[in-house]
């Protein structure tokens, strides 16, 4: 079986037993909050099973709570700032921690990245957010609002989206090997860019995973590769990789090649990363995607 088809064969399959187990955003949450206050110690998978039962009912007997395994209001009030916040009632961006970010994160992770689960909104956190909206075509700010959630939340297409995200990732990940360029770095840019979206085309002419503006793509044809490539998804990866790779040599090093990448060679060479490309840096080696 290729690596393409059982990635996608794996990726439904897990989404599908997920569903299946009842796995709910809300007990993620509660996992969340129980290991951080260091009395859960199971995979944040959002299943209301009996280790999180027992866990909770630790915590409840150590809180003189009723020990019924269930969190209800007395329970989330003790939990502190890791048992606050229900999901949609403020506006999350950096920074943000307690029960609806670890929910957002679970959210996050049901539609296909590969984000640890802590309650807190950090450089991970923004990185998926950001590649989540891009694909949606709203505001990348990474503030997450109604129309974002309403997005994750969506249900509909869900087996479908994840479908396209392991095609883009399966072909990053041949030709990433083929071209000597990190896989999970080059996938967590391609999602930052466009979350995973080959037909995405941005109001400059940025197109598909990478977004390759059209002078970009000229000068990989000419300069570094001497061929042309065909405006297909698996021409634009092999075009993206070129040139991050061009950029990973050049800088010798991830980070100012990535703000490169963002901001502009030229830039980077004359003035250092700058303000801009660090943050664009910091956010795409925050976040780990597998191909």
């Amino acid at each position: 079986m290729r690596r393409s088809v059982l990635l996608l064969v794996l990726t439904v399959a897990a989404v599908l037993a997920s569903q299946a187990r009842g796995a709910s955003p809300k007990v993620a949450a509660l996992q969340v909050a129980l290991f951080q206050h260091g009395y859960y110690d199971g995979g944040f998978d959002g299943v209301a099973g009996p280790v999180t039962r027992a866990a909770t009912k630790r915590f409840q007997r150590r809180h003189h709570l009723v020990p019924d395994g269930i969190a209800g209001r007395k329970t989330r009030v003790a939990l502190g700032r890791w048992g606050r916040h229900e999901l949609g009632q403020r506006q999350l961006r950096r920074g943000s921690r307690g029960w609806d970010v670890a929910e957002l994160q679970f959210l996050l992770r049901r539609n296909g990245i590969s984000l640890s689960l802590d309650g807190i909104f950090g450089a991970a956190t923004a990185a998926a957010v950001i590649g989540s909206q891009r694909a949606a075509g709203l505001a990348p700010d990474a503030v997450v609002g109604p129309r974002t959630l309403a997005v994750l939340r969506r249900r509909r297409g869900r087996l479908s989206r994840l479908s396209i995200h392991a095609g883009v990732r399966a072909e990053i990940d041949r030709w990433s090997r083929h071209y000597g360029v990190d896989g999970h770095l080059a996938c967590a840019l391609a999602w930052m860019e466009s979350g995973d979206q080959p037909n995405l085309t941005s109001a400059a002419g940025a197109w598909g995973v990478f977004q390759i503006t059209p002078g970009t793509w000229e000068f990989v044809e000419n300069v570094l590769a001497g061929r042309l490539y065909p405006r297909t998804m698996e021409g634009n990866v092999r075009v993206g990789l070129v040139y991050l790779r061009h950029l990973l040599r050049t800088f010798g090093d991830a980070r100012e090649a990535l703000a490169a990448w963002y901001t502009g060679p030229g830039r980077v060479a004359r003035h250092g990363i700058g303000p801009r490309g660090r943050w664009f840096a910091t956010t795409v080696l925050a976040i780990r995607i597998d191909c």
